[in-house]
């Protein structure tokens, strides 16, 4: 099973004899708009997967009918860059948002949900990562195992409230290309060109985290549905 960009491995060890691997829980959605204004809508649902028989030992099945579920939000300062900045949001001194429960316990077949709060309102989009991860005491694993268990990094999109822009400015020293969003949320490019070529099906340029393309003199993408070409650093009308 293909696992999306949003999701991570748990390892949960406990020795080295043998191992086996499960899908203990389900996340939805992975990518989750958060509005002030819709306090009731912002949360993301978690189900139990776990079967009985995933355990190898079919007599403890009865120790498994709970799943175990820890969480932990991180804000993103540089969002759509190939290496994510994280930092822990709960504990900071002005946090923006939470979330509660931060642990669960779950019968398997059910779901819980997990509300996301708003502290206070943003001007400009800003992104969170909150993780989602199987948590096994010791008593519920096996002697002997290597348990490995899906987890998911829920991309969270805390919006500002009222009219969404998007919106892209350039500016270019020799063929370094910096892209800055001028909008309250992140600019949507897709089929980038790059000098003649096809580049990427998609570029998120988030606000104040400008992003830099390799461009010699031509680049088009489109964004809201019209494309956008620029030769030599300056925009074509």
């Amino acid at each position: 099973m293909k696992l999306s960009k949003w999701r991570a491995l748990t390892l949960c060890t406990v020795g080295l004899f043998s191992s086996y691997s499960v899908f203990a829980i389900e996340v939805f959605p992975v990518v989750k708009e958060i509005h002030e204004d819709t306090p009731r809508d912002n949360y993301i649902t978690v189900k139990s997967m776990y079967r009985a028989e995933d355990s190898v030992d079919e007599n403890k099945s009865h120790s498994q009918v709970y799943e175990f579920v820890t969480l932990e939000l991180y804000h993103v300062p540089n969002p759509g860059d190939e290496k994510e900045k994280r930092v822990k949001e709960l504990g900071a001194e002005n946090p923006t948002l939470v979330f509660s429960p931060t642990k669960l316990i779950i019968p398997y077949g059910q779901e819980k949900k997990v509300r996301i709060m708003p502290l206070r309102p943003v001007e400009r989009e800003q992104v969170y990562r909150l993780r989602v991860r199987p948590s096994y005491p010791e008593q519920e694993l096996d002697k002997g195992k290597v348990r490995f268990a899906v987890g998911y990094d829920v991309l969270l999109r805390y919006l500002p409230s009222g009219t969404h822009t998007q919106g892209i400015s350039l500016s270019c020293h020799n063929n370094q290309w910096t892209l800055t969003a001028t909008g309250n949320v992140r600019s949507e490019l897709s089929n980038l060109v790059v000098d003649g070529r096809p580049f990427l099906q998609r570029f998120n340029v988030y606000p104040e985290n400008s992003r830099i393309l390799t461009v010699n003199k031509r680049l088009a993408f489109e964004m809201d549905g019209k494309l956008q070409v620029y030769e030599q650093c300056q925009r074509k009308e």
